[in-house]
């Protein structure tokens, strides 16, 4: 129905009325002037990552001794999570578990399940971008009380920051509150599990023996003293599972409902999943129940296609990658949130088949992002002419392809990091 001009003209007068900037569509190269009010104000950001356990079997330490010979610094330790560098040195905070004790005086010798290392793996973890490590875990008394007491002196020498050991057993529990970008970030290490266990007078030296009311204690404790997150490293767990316990489950909404927003896993040397979860106070949390190794010299027989695909999990790590923002939403409302929260599958290259066939008399572990060592044989493939050389290329993409496929299936496809 045709409308007469004048109610016409009041129409458009309404509408333009109405009308706000923000209704309107934004052309290339016009910003509005201000953001809806519901959206936070980002105040702050911290970038994070985290990997999980160092295993310093004796033939990653003969691989470190010989690309030492090769110029490679820190006594060789370097080659062997220089593939990682990229990665750790980008972020505000870099976290590993540290899997053996330090102990070059009181060193009662490497063997199977007993580790020792050198401090220069310190100073190698430091240049490629660590900044802290747990010294909770099963192997910490590995060289005896002495050797564990040696290990905190090499650890407050060294320029990384650790958690889960202290002087007292009052340190080991105690947060070490740090600010990362504008964000006072509190960070908690604890095992559950021990191979021996030496502590002594609460007042001695010591290790953090996980128990819940003490952690929950120590987390509330970091929150009281300004900590706007928390971050709390666990080692725990059932080895060679690539899924959690119920047990593992309940503890973890435990610890997050009870004021964690990170949970960082480690001990079953396989990777297991990754849980966001929301809390009864409306954060969202995130778990992840394993790290899985970093580097070791762990399933070195493994033969993609021949083995299962289980026997190479051990080889088998990640990059947990995350963010914290602190964000303001108006009339007093400010949060410190979890975001970009990803795993980056790694995978640990060891050429014990080549040595035992006599093709390489060199120890090679190294530690590599699978999804820049797929990128890298693809590029190569490329331009590779000689047919053996292409055979060998697609073989180790296949590794690659399949390993990488293998982390995504029990990480959580949801939370693969895409590069």
């Amino acid at each position: 129905m045709k409308l007469p001009s004048i109610y016409f003209l009041c129409l458009c007068t309404l509408l333009a009325a109405c009308s706000q900037p923000g209704d309107r569509p934004v052309t290339p190269g016009t910003t509005p002037t201000a953001a809806p009010e519901h959206w936070g104000k980002l105040e702050a950001r911290a970038t994070f990552a985290a990997v999980g356990d160092i295993l310093m079997h004796g033939d990653v330490k003969k691989s470190a001794a010989e690309a030492a010979r090769q110029g490679w610094g820190n006594g060789g330790h370097d080659a062997l999570w220089a593939g990682v560098k990229d990665e750790i040195s980008s972020v505000d905070w870099a976290f590993a578990n540290l899997e053996t004790p330090i102990a070059p005086v009181n060193n009662l010798g490497s063997k199977a399940f007993m580790f020792n290392a050198d401090p220069a793996v310190l100073q190698s973890l430091a240049d490629t971008g660590f900044d802290m490590v747990s010294f909770a875990n099963n192997h910490v008394y590995d060289q005896g009380r002495a050797g564990f007491l040696e290990t905190l002196g090499e650890l407050g020498k060294s320029p990384l920051d650790f958690i889960g050991a202290g002087n007292s057993c009052a340190e080991a529990r105690q947060a070490k509150i740090r600010d990362l970008g504008g964000i006072k970030v509190a960070f908690i290490g604890a095992s559950q599990v021990f191979n021996s266990l030496f502590n002594k007078g609460v007042n001695e030296p010591c290790v953090f023996v996980y128990e819940r009311k003490a952690a929950l204690e120590a987390i509330a404790a970091a929150r009281a003293a300004g900590a706007e997150a928390v971050i709390f490293s666990l080692h725990w767990g059932v080895e060679y599972e690539t899924a959690p316990q119920q047990t593992m489950i309940d503890e973890a909404h435990v610890l997050m409902e009870g004021g964690v927003d990170v949970l960082l896993g480690h001990h079953p040397h396989v990777l297991q999943p990754v849980e966001a979860y929301e809390t009864r106070d409306g954060r969202i949390a995130a778990v992840i129940y394993s790290l899985g190794n970093f580097i070791s010299n762990q399933s070195r027989f493994y033969r993609t296609g021949l083995s299962q695909d289980a026997v190479g999990d051990p080889r088998d790590g990640a990059i947990l990658r995350f963010d914290l923002l602190r964000k303001d939403y108006g009339k007093g409302v400010k949060r410190v949130e979890i975001a970009n929260l990803s795993a980056q599958p790694l995978w640990t290259e060891n050429n014990w088949a080549e040595r035992q066939r006599g093709h390489s008399k060199e120890t090679i572990i190294r530690v590599i992002p699978n999804d820049t060592r797929i990128a890298q044989l693809r590029e190569q493939l490329k331009s590779v002419t000689d047919p053996a050389q292409e055979l060998r290329l697609r073989k180790q993409l296949e590794t690659y392809q399949l390993r990488h496929k293998r982390a995504t299936s029990i990480l959580g496809d949801g939370w693969v990091y895409k590069p």
